[in-house]
């Protein structure tokens, strides 16, 4: 395999920018160190970004020798978002083409469980060399300002953390058996998926974490007098219907409705990553679940990027 491989493209999967945030910071802590410091322009590590966020197409992503590829994608309850797998798999190999591959999940500040070592197994699959991982922290997805989860992450420490490991995987991949095994944290078999946090059987809070969930009767039913948690995001009375919400949602989700004047939310389709409320300019979007304040409350101390070469 050619360890110097000059092109370094980000493939990733990121509703609300955290994991294109810390592959792209991978990416350029790789560029520069190869270029050395104050290289830019003439740096011949060239990077290269396919955010796959809103591209819902299922063309195939060839890659081909001279590439290194650093794979970014959220972590939903402990394991790879299932939408992040689906784009993923559009990945192909061109035919004797050897790319080394990094890859690294952004969870929510309660855990990774076995994202990582999951997304390790599917650049396998795809005929990726993986040589490094890593996992960063997030803002949660369910994170709101009254009930902040890693608020604002990744801030500039996780993003200098990423640069860093983005130069260490550079001399690595410049050694001596630098596609030797190594060691990544998580299990095979990978945990089981969690249900929709808004089934009444959920068992886990989407984004990922260390502590156990609320019990299953958190996400209480009609019946026994406590509104259920809403299926997908709400929109309150009052929306300018900007559209904004339907522009980042990666699924297709949501919709304008021209007849009643509403944003319809299509449940089938909503994967809960709530890019629509945190891009939402008027703050009219909203996804109220149990599972906010139970990750304020457990799940607020500090987590840092664990790394794996």
């Amino acid at each position: 395999m050619d360890n110097t491989s000059q092109t370094i493209t980000v493939i990733c999967f990121s509703p609300t920018h955290t994991s294109r945030a810390i592959a792209g910071a991978v990416a350029d802590g790789m560029a520069r160190t190869r270029c050395g410091a104050g290289a830019t322009a003439s740096c011949p590590s060239i990077v290269r970004t396919l955010d796959l966020t809103l591209d819902r197409s299922d063309e195939p992503i060839i890659l081909t020798s001279g590439e290194t590829v650093v794979l970014g994608a959220p972590v939903y309850a402990g394991r790879v978002a299932p939408e992040a797998v689906r784009r993923l798999k559009r990945i192909q190999v061109a035919a004797g083409a050897s790319i080394p591959a990094i890859v690294t999940v952004t969870y929510g500040n309660r855990d990774y469980e076995d994202a990582l070592v999951e997304l390790y197994d599917l650049a396998l699959s795809l005929g990726l060399t993986p040589f490094a991982a890593g996992a960063f922290i997030g803002e949660h997805s369910y994170s709101t300002p009254g009930m902040p989860v890693a608020e604002g992450r990744p801030d500039s420490m996780d993003l200098a953390d990423a640069s860093i490991f983005g130069g260490e995987c550079a001399r690595k991949l410049e050694s001596p058996g630098a596609f030797a095994p190594f060691h990544i944290k998580g299990n095979r078999p990978y945990k089981e998926p969690s249900r929709p946090a808004s089934s009444p059987a959920a068992a886990h809070p989407s984004g990922s974490g260390t502590a156990a969930a609320p019990p299953a009767h958190s996400a209480v039913t009609a019946s026994s007098g406590t509104p259920a948690i809403p299926a997908v995001p709400v929109t309150a009375d009052g929306c300018p219907l900007c559209g904004e919400c339907a522009a980042v949602c990666p699924t297709g989700a949501i919709v304008l409705d021209s007849g009643s004047m509403k944003v319809l939310t299509d449940p089938s389709l909503c994967i809960r990553c709530c890019a629509c409320v945190k891009a939402c300019p008027a703050g009219m979007r909203t996804y109220s679940t149990p599972f906010a304040a139970f990750l304020h409350e457990h799940c607020s101390a500090r987590r840092e990027p664990e790394t794996f070469l």
